[in-house]
């Protein structure tokens, strides 16, 4: 009964000061709605993430030519160093590596019918679609047999299907590419956006690439699937040995290629998101903590404002104890009054600004209930504490 006569009380001192009640209740609310807010787009942010490093395949390395150097500078010329027959060492000579895929990009335009489209073509082998965890919406991706005999068969991405044929089934549609005939034989299933749009590709066999469209012998690069996570050092020891033998390169002479893993800027990316969102959570938490001194100034106030009703409940026989959780009650109702107000703007803030994927981290409402609790009674303890060892008469003479 004391505490639902406390919470009573509470409620109606607070709506006797309305705006100063609710200028508190919005300092906690901004604290709370901006840990949520930003818990829940970390959360959100890393699942994409991790989606997106599942669409990449997994322990993928990939090997591209080194980079052209004059006198020890950088120039803009290609270097043509990686070719089919380094591919097929690596697959053959590592223990290390499960799948070889070689490839060889560049521009091209493709037309159907009185449309046409920029986009990368790659031509490569039927690993490359194992390796890199590509889908299938409709169709076949080219098969051995077409690398050998130099099949025009093409494969489009997602943007390039949408471009030529709004999605509507292109196989068995015939294609230009460098005016050039080819059939589209299959479709692959959208990856997302990235550095450069994976969805903005043709895939044709890489035969047919190197000697029936642009005439090259070389590749631009080579992806190397690892049997595990694990073999990275060994794998990394196979190509780099392997390579400076075919290439014959001197043990004084740098690599001409290089090696990366292509999952590795986007975990870079994902760990840098972790620490910027831990950043900007201590401040939400510092700006709590300013939220916490507006309680304890307003309970302040409220207790030298009502000084002489302390000293009445007093005299008609209230201990400390009551008046000390008098107004503890208070504090507490006003922090969590912020955290409520505090968890409708983060649950609207998930549904508006972080579209159908946001949803509030519900451990942290847990968290940010106690936060408040927390907040309310570390605010209100000192303003409680003199209320309740103000002197009955003192109190009562108090004008």
């Amino acid at each position: 009964m004391i505490v639902l006569e406390n919470l009573r009380l509470a409620l109606q001192t607070l709506w006797a000061n309305p705006l100063r009640s609710l200028l508190t209740v919005v300092g906690i609310a901004v604290g709370i709605g901006a840990v949520l807010h930003v818990v829940s787009l970390g959360q959100l942010t890393q699942q994409r993430i991790k989606e997106r490093l599942e669409t990449l395949g997994t322990n993928v390395l990939s090997i591209r030519p080194g980079v052209s150097r004059v006198r020890g500078v950088h120039t803009d010329d290609a270097v043509t160093t990686l070719t089919r027959r380094d591919a097929q060492s690596i697959a053959r000579q590592s223990d290390a590596i499960a799948r070889v895929a070689p490839t060889y990009s560049s521009t091209a335009n493709v037309e159907f019918r009185d449309r046409n489209w920029q986009t990368r073509v790659t031509g490569t082998t039927a690993r490359y679609f194992e390796v890199n965890n590509e889908q299938l919406v409709v169709g076949r991706v080219f098969d051995d047999r077409d690398v050998a005999r130099r099949a025009r068969v093409a494969v489009l991405g997602d943007t390039v299907w949408k471009e030529l044929f709004d999605r509507r089934d292109p196989v068995g549609a015939k294609i230009r590419v460098q005016s050039q005939r080819f059939t589209v034989i299959g479709v692959l299933e959208a990856k997302g956006e990235g550095w450069s749009n994976p969805d903005d590709q043709l895939f044709v066999p890489l035969t047919t690439a190197q000697e029936r469209l642009f005439g090259v012998d070389h590749l631009t690069s080579v992806l190397a699937q690892m049997r595990a996570e694990e073999d990275f050092e060994e794998a990394l020891f196979d190509i780099e040995t392997i390579l400076r033998r075919s290439h014959r390169l001197r043990g004084e002479e740098e690599n001409d290629f290089r090696v990366f893993r292509q999952d590795f800027f986007l975990a870079t990316i994902r760990d840098t998101n972790r620490e910027l969102a831990a950043f900007i959570v201590l401040i939400a938490l510092v700006s709590l903590f300013v939220g916490s001194l507006g309680i304890a100034n307003v309970m302040l106030v409220s207790v030298t404002e009502r000084t002489r009703e302390i000293g009445i409940r007093r005299a008609l026989g209230a201990t400390r104890s009551h008046v000390l959780l008098q107004f503890l009650t208070e504090a507490v109702v006003l922090g969590l009054a912020g955290g409520a107000l505090g968890l409708a703007a983060s649950f609207a803030s998930a549904r508006i600004l972080l579209g159908g994927g946001g949803a509030l981290a519900w451990e942290w409402v847990g968290y940010s209930v106690v936060i408040c609790a927390v907040i309310g009674v570390g605010a209100g303890m000192y303003p409680a504490v003199q209320a309740a060892r103000k002197d009955v008469i003192e109190a009562l003479r108090y004008e």
